[in-house]
């Protein structure tokens, strides 16, 4: 006899494999989760597009590195070194669900920061 309880989260985790997670809800559940304001601005800068789509390392890397580039030039681009700095971290969490990819992204990540904003 199966308890149904071990039912009800062998079906909960079937849903979860089947629902498409995008980049909205893959950042939703980061732990600990961003503050509301950080997370607004992320998705303005990644565009709406992109938070409707499972998380893309590159994607993030590269709005990462931009938002970077634009906030080292200004001097009221706090938030968006926040910002910057998130993407980035996402990009190497994003990265690190698909094991392969790691070493790639970081090396990628580390010559990409320091040739496009020095």
């Amino acid at each position: 006899m199966t308890d149904s309880s071990e039912g009800e989260n062998r079906s909960t985790g079937e849903e979860r494999e089947r629902s498409p997670v995008t980049l909205s809800s893959w950042l939703d559940a980061r732990t600990p989760p961003a503050p509301p304001h950080l997370v607004d601005r992320l998705a303005e800068i990644v565009g709406s597009e992109a938070m409707e789509r499972a998380p893309d390392a590159s994607v993030l890397l590269d709005r990462g590195i931009s938002t970077l580039r634009s906030a080292l030039s200004d001097r009221d681009g706090a938030l968006d070194l926040l910002v910057a700095d998130a993407l980035i971290t996402y990009s190497m969490e994003a990265a690190a669900e698909h094991c392969a990819s790691l070493d790639e992204t970081a090396a990628e990540a580390v010559e990409r920061i320091a040739r496009d904003t020095a």
